[in-house]
């Protein structure tokens, strides 16, 4: 049963060689005699949609389809190219509804590991960041063991988009984990918990920090995936420093790996995870909002003039 419905989608979409709604699928497929007899239901849209994500969930970009858009699909060959007025068709990549701290290890460091090098309590620079991976100091832990130990600091990715001085920023929405430090506030950095499964051997993934970087970025703001391989392969994703968030009543230590990701200009962000919302362009020299509204690592980069010097030296 689920191979007719995928066979079926796959015969409407290169018979009409647009990406479509499930339920355009099916009105297509029963006006052009393309639906098979033996499927029936209320809501068959609703089931194709379901087989449409456990293939593309399942076999990944082996999935003969791909998402274009929230609950839009279309033939993953077709990526791309141009058809019928939609001139770039790229893929969109969708998450669960929430972001939740997944039952696996995340990526932590010990405090006592690098404490002596970190700069006015909070800067970790750069060169003593990248000793502290390549010593091998840092482990996969259980994120119960990291919120229990004040000696271990949780490792997220932080990634700045940034066009000249102009830096993309975001609200927090209600799906983002309160025990993340951006829970609630308006942030310049896109990113989350770095786990043992975003560690990538094919490039220099630092522990998996600058892979869960680039992903946050096609899951959050709809990175195309062309583009995504190019800053992996590439380096355009370039670390920056670590910045220290000491825990708090719902959150544990955390450190922040900032990064910078110079939004290219076929590039136009755009919301695709409920975990974010109004996205805006700030100027960091002349932010919007004021500090209060801000998370506390972009709070210590504009404050400090950290952002402005490293944009700087960027480009």
């Amino acid at each position: 049963m689920a191979d007719a419905y995928l066979n079926m989608a796959e015969t409407v979409l290169r018979s009409t060689g647009i990406p479509l709604r499930p339920a355009e699928m099916i009105t297509f497929a029963y006006a052009n005699g393309l639906a098979p007899w033996h499927l029936h239901g209320t809501r068959q849209d609703k089931t194709l949609q379901a087989r449409l994500s456990e293939d593309i969930a399942r076999n990944r970009e082996h999935s003969v389809f791909c998402r274009t858009g929230p609950g839009i699909f279309f033939l993953r060959e077709r990526l791309g190219r141009s058809a019928d007025k939609i001139p770039a068709i790229t893929e969109f990549y969708a998450r669960p509804r929430k972001k939740e701290l997944r039952r696996d290890f995340v990526l932590t460091v010990r405090l006592s590991d690098f404490s002596h090098a970190v700069d006015a309590g909070v800067f970790l620079p750069l060169p003593e960041l990248k000793k502290l991976v390549d010593s091998g100091l840092y482990s996969y832990r259980p994120f119960s063991e990291v919120s229990q130990n004040e000696q271990l600091l949780a490792v997220h990715s932080f990634v700045v988009v940034f066009s000249g001085f102009e830096v993309l920023s975001f609200r927090t929405g209600k799906f983002r984990p309160a025990s993340d430090p951006l829970y609630g506030t308006r942030s310049l950095g896109i990113g989350g918990a770095v786990f043992a499964q975003d560690a990538d051997l094919l490039f220099e993934s630092m522990a998996g920090v600058i892979a869960n970087g680039i992903d946050e970025l096609c899951y959050g703001i709809g990175l195309p995936m062309r583009l995504a391989e190019r800053a992996r392969y590439k380096n355009e994703m370039q670390p920056w420093l670590g910045v220290l968030v000491r825990g708090g009543p719902t959150h544990p230590n955390v450190m922040h790996v900032v990064m910078g990701y110079p939004s290219p200009p076929e590039f136009s962000p755009t919301k695709a995870a409920l975990s974010i919302n109004d996205l805006r362009w700030v100027n960091v020299a002349r932010p919007a909002n004021t500090l209060e509204h801000y998370d506390d690592t972009s709070k210590q980069l504009l404050s400090t003039g950290q952002l402005m010097s490293l944009i700087e030296r960027s480009c």
